[in-house]
């Protein structure tokens, strides 16, 4: 009698008029509701939606969930919509698993067609319930927009890194073999070149022998010109500048790197590159052909947060990060050396605050703090999952404050942690390629075939289009053919799975139309009134994408035709030298 979940008397009329304010819903569009103490919300949602919802319901009450499925007649409402129940207290209904499902229902085309609503007086039974799901789906929607901005920057580039960088894996290592090699009584850094590591690089010279030394790529001529040379440094970025690293120190030093990153930079390295699996099955193939392992590194979105999560992948319980201030540490964006000399200071009035390690707030952008928060994630998970005691220790001297980690000096934490000698270089020394010469002969030739591979996506995808055109035919006419307008769709359907079929040349080109793709699945929202018009959408919207695969699907296959061509003759050219 303190908090009414269904009202005192009226319980429908408030979410009638909630529906009446939500409008009109497109087609699987996706509408998050917290609670089921008034199931009128989600009747008046189900009933008064023509198309079909996908309805997301967090419950945070064992106790009236299971009151709701005892008076609520759920078969019709189910018939027509999606609908997900998510139930706090049952086995598996975790928060992390539902951020994984939130993630698959929030796409960056349904974004701009969700809903979300906090039934009343729930967020008065449970405050932090509804605070976290609320954030949760902020932090989803987020993370999917950051995401897609980043795919469309890169789309340009990804793939013709990818196809250019393919061949070092034949002579590559796998990031997994650092296990095998790296003693875990040791700790690990993470170098960033946040601007706080103007203050203490000169304290890593004392870490150097005693310590496994990661540097971010930017971080590279800093150290070099402080005559410190990390163990090995990390490259993410598809779009990196050669300059930032173009030292003739930096050519050897071990690089652990990803198949799509700068392939000027990987171009002008000559020392061990290693990789971790991207789920690119073109080189996912190489890569299961050494030992059938392959280790993923959980990226974060920045090259720091990478080289973190390899240290704790490979088992180091101790790791100290350095320059990762994500912030303007003095309203500098890098340390000096990075990208000019003496970086500039830059005006950071309007900027998010952060609270700081050092000052009381420092001034952040919204990559930044999204780097943060998933520092501080990652971190509590490790905590949540482990037994071992870690410590994460933040040496930065500046920047934002990091929840989950000791914040120290970094004299200090050298001091207390890097107390036994050990030869990193040596360590990395005994590792092998990760492909034997057998191994190594079947990547060759597989790279050999796969302009063959992408000529025949592009043959397939032309096949398809010509079928699209002919259901987009069969759809002019005034009354439709239904047996004619079936065996059409049976044949595309046919046709697409074999273009999807071969996964490792379709996946690139696929992930290049970011674009065109986001456009065609945005369009599934917008309702037709008839068969006739939804085949004739059908038939443009395949002409379309067909078009695109068969183009691309050429282009990189011309590409890398060109690529193996040259490869071959450089090859040739060395033996006859030799």
């Amino acid at each position: 009698r303190v908090c009414y979940l269904n009202g005192k008397r009226n319980t429908e009329e408030p979410a009638k008029i909630w529906r009446e304010t939500v409008g009109e819903l497109a087609a699987n569009s996706p509408v998050f509701l917290m609670g089921l103490g008034n199931p009128a919300y989600l009747k008046e949602l189900s009933e008064q939606s023509k198309d079909r919802l996908a309805i997301f319901i967090y419950e945070p009450s064992f106790q009236i969930f299971i009151d709701f499925l005892e008076h609520v007649p759920l078969k019709r409402w189910m018939e027509k919509h999606l609908i997900v129940f998510w139930v706090k207290g049952i086995e598996g209904m975790d928060d992390k698993a539902m951020r994984g499902l939130v993630e698959k229902i929030l796409r960056y085309e349904t974004i701009p067609h969700y809903r979300k609503l906090i039934l009343p007086n729930y967020d008065v039974l449970f405050p932090e319930e509804a605070l976290a799901f609320l954030k949760m789906i902020n932090e989803c929607m987020s993370s999917e927009i950051v995401n897609y901005m980043t795919q469309m920057r890169f789309s340009t580039v990804t793939i013709k890194n990818l196809l250019d960088n393919v061949k070092y894996l034949c002579d590559g290592y796998k990031t997994t073999h650092l296990v095998d090699v790296i003693p875990r009584d040791i700790p690990g850094i993470v170098v960033a070149a946040g601007p706080s590591l103007n203050k203490n690089i000169q304290e890593l010279k004392k870490a150097k022998g005693k310590a496994f030394i990661v540097a971010v790529d930017t971080a590279i001529k800093p150290l070099i010109a402080a005559g410190i040379i990390p163990d090995m440094f990390a490259i993410v970025d598809g779009k990196k500048p050669l300059d930032l690293i173009q030292k003739e120190e930096a050519k050897e030093i071990p690089l652990v790197t990803t198949i799509n990153a700068s392939s000027d930079i990987l171009k002008y390295h000559t020392g061990m590159k290693f990789f971790y699996n991207e789920n690119y099955m073109i080189a996912e193939k190489i890569l299961m052909r050494g030992d059938g392992q392959y280790g993923g590194v959980d990226t974060g979105g920045s090259v720091a947060t990478s080289a973190f999560s390899l240290l704790y992948k490979i088992g180091l319980t101790r790791i100290i990060l350095v320059g990762q201030d994500l912030a303007f540490t003095d309203n500098k964006s890098h340390a000096d050396g990075t990208f000019e000399k003496v970086m500039k200071e830059e005006n950071t009035a309007g900027f998010i605050m952060a609270e700081g390690n050092v000052e009381k707030e420092v001034p952040t952008t919204g990559s930044l703090k999204i780097y943060l928060d998933w520092y501080e994630k990652y971190i509590a998970d490790i905590r949540e999952r482990e037994e071992e005691e870690y410590r994460i220790i933040n040496a930065t001297e500046g920047g934002a404050k990091i929840k989950g980690t000791e914040i120290m000096t970094l004299h200090d934490a050298i001091e207390r942690e890097c107390t036994k000698e050990v030869d990193i270089q040596g360590c990395l020394g005994r590792l092998s390629p990760m492909l034997d010469e057998e191994a190594r002969k079947w990547a060759v030739e597989y790279l050999d075939g796969i302009p063959d591979e992408f000529h025949r996506l592009a043959q397939d995808a032309r096949k398809a289009r010509k079928l699209y055109e002919k259901l987009d035919k069969v759809c002019d006419k005034r009354n439709i053919d239904s047996k004619e307008y079936v065996s059409v769709l049976k044949k595309i359907e046919k046709m697409v799975k074999k273009i999807e079929s071969n996964v490792a040349v379709y996946q690139l080109v696929n992930e290049t139309m970011v674009g065109q793709r986001y456009v065609l699945l945005s369009e599934q929202f917008e309702h037709k009134d008839s068969v006739q018009a939804e085949g004739k959408e059908m038939a443009r919207e395949g002409m379309i994408y067909t078009k695109y695969i068969s183009e691309l699907a050429s282009l990189f296959g011309e590409y890398m035709k060109e690529l193996r061509e040259k490869e071959s003759l450089r090859e040739k050219q060395t033996e006859q030298v030799g």
